[in-house]
C-alpha cells in the first residue's frame, strides 16, 4: 500500500473520462494536487475536478496558490484541501518560488494564517529557500510534498539539511519524489538511494513517498504504484524490514493527516 503525498493527475493532459478512470483504477492513498499555474479559473476548476473525481473532497491538494484574492481564500478553504502550496516555480504576490528572488509577503503571511484556521497545511515543496525560512516561522503545518535531498543531488528544488530539520522538528513529512533531476539518475536505484540517504540522515519517521505522477516524465522502472514493489524489494536487501518499509510507504503519511481523518472518509 501508498500514501502518495502528490500526484498531478488532476490537471494533466487527459481527458476527462480518463482521468476518472485513472482514478477509479487506483487502489492505494493517493493526494491528487491541482496544478494551478497555467489554470484560467482555478477555483471553479477544482470544484469541478473534485466533482469529477466523484467528489472526493479531502484527498486533494492545490499547487500554486499566485491566483489567490482575498474572497478565492475563503472559498477554497470550504474545500478544504488537505495541503496547499504557495508558489510554483516562480514568484508570485504570496512568497518566490525555488527559481526565483521574492519572498513572502504580507498578504502570503495572512493567506498562511487563513490555512492554519482552517488546519490546511503548508507544502514547501516549490519555496525558494529565503522564502522558506519566513514560511516556516507563520505555519503552524509544514510539510514537503515532493522534493530530493540537495546533499546528494545539488538543485533548488531540494531540501537542503537546515530545511530537513525545521520540517522534522514540527512533525512535519517529505515526500521523496521520483524525478530524475532531483534524484541524480534516471532509474529506480536513483530513487532508492534517496530514500535510503534520507533514512540514514534522518530516520525514517519523516519520510514519504511523493511521486509527481504527471507532473513530470516519469523515471525508468517507475511509472505506475504497482511498479513499487521493485522498490520495496530493493530496500529489502538493504535491509529495511516490512515494518520500515510500511512506514515510508504508507504509516507516516497516514499518521500525519490523522487530524483531518474525518474530512477524509
Amino acid at each position: 500500500m501508498i500514501f502518495d503525498l502528490h500526484n498531478d493527475l488532476p490537471t494533466s493532459d487527459m481527458s476527462v473520462r480518463d482521468r476518472r478512470l485513472k482514478a477509479l483504477s487506483v487502489t492505494d492513498s493517493v493526494i491528487y494536487a491541482f496544478w494551478t499555474t497555467e489554470l484560467q479559473r482555478p477555483v471553479e476548476y477544482i470544484k469541478k475536478g473534485l466533482d469529477d473525481f466523484g467528489g472526493s473532497a479531502g484527498m486533494f491538494a492545490v499547487e500554486d496558490l499566485g491566483f489567490l484574492t482575498d474572497g478565492d481564500i475563503n472559498a477554497l478553504c470550504e474545500y478544504k484541501p488537505l495541503y496547499c502550496g504557495l508558489t510554483h516555480n516562480s514568484d508570485n504576490h504570496l512568497a518566490g518560488g525555488a527559481m526565483g528572488d521574492g519572498c513572502l509577503t504580507e498578504f502570503g503571511k495572512e493567506v498562511i494564517r487563513r490555512l492554519n484556521k482552517a488546519d490546511i497545511a503548508v507544502d514547501a515543496a516549490h519555496l525558494n529557500r529565503k522564502s522558506f525560512y519566513k514560511v516556516a516561522d507563520v505555519a503552524e503545518r509544514l510539510i514537503n510534498s515532493h522534493t530530493g535531498l540537495d546533499c546528494m543531488c545539488g538543485h533548488c528544488r531540494n531540501l537542503t539539511d537546515g530545511q530537513i530539520k525545521i520540517i522534522l522538528s514540527r512533525g512535519g513529512i517529505i515526500g521523496l519524489t521520483a524525478v530524475r533531476d532531483f534524484i541524480g539518475g534516471n532509474d529506480t536505484v536513483s530513487y532508492v538511494q534517496t530514500i535510503d540517504g534520507f533514512v540514514q540522515r534522518y530516520g525514517l519517521d519523516g519520510a514519504s513517498i511523493g511521486t509527481d505522477f504527471y507532473g513530470t516524465e516519469p523515471i525508468n522502472g517507475l511509472r505506475d504504484y504497482k511498479d513499487f514493489a521493485s522498490v520495496r524489494y530493493m530496500l529489502e536487501n538493504l535491509g529495511y524490514t516490512e515494518q520500515d518499509i510500511r512506514k515510508i510507504f504508507f504509516e507516516n503519511a497516514d499518521n500525519y493527516f490523522s487530524y483531518r481523518r474525518s474530512s477524509i472518509k
